[in-house]
């Protein structure tokens, strides 16, 4: 049974939210925005649900605060939006719901109501189907695990039980009873300790944790850590080390169905918070739990596994869940990253579909939509954006070769190297003319090479007089462009220079739109995906991007 969608309604910032949920899903956005109201609202729901006597959708359960395992505030009545809870029907609550989806693809949810009770505490209402039961239910279990943040902890603990650990850690506690959780992990087996060794290795290096009570002799429990060598008292631990030693910690303790981390970035350096947040992503696919963290970190986003889930919330609502427009909420897009890409283009389509053939190179740059090739950055403004953003980045500019020639190019390119800047030009005419190339067509459709050729050869014949067209109308725009003062090449001998290339200086968006008609049998622009092709599409693209992020 996996967790699919969380929804969140009327909770402190929080007016309305759904979460389609991936195996690693970060919120992002500025203080305020809901981010934190978020996690707290799954947290409290799903304690609520556990520890109500009852959930039915036509009678109140009511748990009191001394027993409720979370609670945001002593002053409860606050936790809604915009207004104050009421104390019965009709009046203003806070809902949660809860979708899973079974083996077979049937989906489930469970609804949690909450508001003020009459006497000290929640009252909750709402369903769990049968099928949920166990996981949301069972008194013992802990669906979610909550972690606001740690500041330090004390110099001495002494042993607890098992029921004020939890508890405690369920509130978000877990600095003061650090030692109690590992030491109940190592009771229970060893192997948690090696587990969280392991994942914190793969971040920062090896580590070594030793935790030790003796029910005979010692009031306290002593726990020590060994760090590159150095054997020190957990308490003397950086801040970071210790809060990466609670989060994993708490993935064994709840073995719960949603991790919640509020803001793990706070005392993590940014290489740190780039490797972690990657770690977590393999701990939600090894202990198939979801993920849910927030962060104002841009190396948090950038180190995000690629299918991670970055969710821009904004004044209690999902603004975007599309990655780059997230990135670009963040400022230019430029968090994190290596490269701008300014690129003519309105749509990124094709350019996404392009660098999503190298997800390293793709993690390293941003795209900035554009409005034709006028109005990207000429050299000058280029270099102004580099200088607005402290020379930070590299900005590289894309422009559709159309009806260039070799020279025009070059003379373009180094126009925008002079000011240390960098265009690239497709190979062809635009980005959709990589795809009209026989191989393509027989790898997206399976036919033969010879039937893909023919399939090109017929759209350059038939619609010979359109292509034309389209080659005098560019080549217009160019000398225009180029040639102010006059001294353009012929067109006739441009177009006579284009006869050897691929496609004869066609458009390829032209082309293929023809081919979507022609060829049929699923050629599509839904089909072309060319992180799964066995040919590497815009190879000078990918060089150019390796070149600037070696610089």
């Amino acid at each position: 049974m996996e967790l699919t969608k969380i929804e969140v309604n009327d909770f402190k910032c929080v007016s309305h939210v759904e979460l389609d949920l991936a195996p690693v899903n970060i919120l992002v956005g500025t203080n305020a925005c809901g981010k934190s109201s978020i996690v707290q609202a799954v947290h409290l729901a799903t304690c609520a649900m556990r520890q109500a006597q009852r959930v039915d959708e036509n009678n109140t359960s009511t748990v009191g605060i001394e027993e409720l395992d979370y609670l945001p505030t002593d002053n409860y009545k606050t936790l809604g939006h915009n207004s104050l809870w009421g104390n019965k029907a009709g009046t203003p609550s806070s809902r949660v719901s809860f979708s899973f989806k079974d083996d077979a693809g049937d989906t489930h949810q469970a609804r949690c109501t909450i508001r003020s009770a009459r006497n000290a505490g929640l009252s909750v209402k709402g369903s769990v189907p049968m099928e949920l039961t166990l996981k949301l239910r069972k008194k013992k279990s802990f669906f979610s695990a909550y972690i606001p943040g740690i500041s330090g902890i004390p110099n001495k603990e002494e042993k607890r039980s098992k029921k004020v650990v939890l508890k405690a850690c369920s509130f978000g506690d877990a600095n003061v009873i650090l030692r109690n959780v590992l030491l109940l992990l190592k009771e229970k087996s060893q192997d948690n300790i090696r587990q969280i060794e392991t994942w914190i290795e793969n971040i920062i290096g090896p580590v070594s944790i030793d935790v030790r009570h003796d029910e005979e002799k010692d009031l306290f429990i002593s726990c020590d850590v060994i760090v590159n060598g150095d054997t020190r008292p957990i308490e003397l631990l950086g801040t970071g080390y210790i809060q990466l030693i609670q989060i994993f910690s708490y993935v064994l303790l709840f073995s719960p169905g949603v991790l919640l981390v509020d803001e793990p970035d706070i005392h993590l350096h940014p290489t740190i918070q780039e490797r972690t947040v990657q770690v977590l992503g393999e701990v939600a696919e090894q202990q198939n739990i979801k993920i849910i963290l927030t962060t104002h970190s841009p190396f948090i986003v950038r180190g995000a596994p690629l299918n991670a889930k970055v969710i821009w919330i904004n004044g209690g609502r999902v603004e975007s869940e599309n990655r780059s427009a997230v990135e670009l909420a963040l400022g230019w897009g430029a968090f994190g990253k290596k490269i701008i890409i300014a690129s003519e283009d309105k749509e990124l389509k094709w350019l996404r579909k392009v660098i999503a053939q190298w997800p390293e190179i793709e993690r390293a740059v941003t795209l900035l939509p554009g409005r034709g090739y006028q109005n990207v950055p000429n050299p000058d403004e280029a270099a102004e954006l580099s200088a607005s953003l402290g020379n930070k980045f590299k900005i590289l500019i894309h422009r559709d070769r159309d009806s260039l020639t070799d020279d025009e190019v070059a003379s373009i390119q180094r126009s925008y190297h002079d000011k240390g800047a960098t265009c690239w030009f497709t190979d062809l005419s635009d980005l959709e003319a990589y795809f009209c190339s026989p191989e393509i067509i027989q790898e997206i459709v399976g036919c033969s090479l010879p039937e893909a050729e023919q399939h090109i050869d017929t759209i350059l014949v038939r619609q010979a007089q359109p292509i034309q067209e389209q080659f005098q109308s560019q080549r217009r725009a160019h000398n225009k462009e180029l040639y102010a003062e006059g001294g353009s090449p012929e067109n006739a001998a441009v177009w006579a220079g284009f006869q050897g290339r691929a496609l004869n200086g066609a458009k390829g968006k032209f082309v293929f739109k023809q081919l979507v008609n022609s060829v049929g049998n699923g050629f599509s622009e839904a089909r072309v995906i060319p992180t799964g092709f066995r040919t590497t599409v815009a190879q000078s693209l990918k060089d150019t991007l390796e070149e600037l992020l070696r610089a």
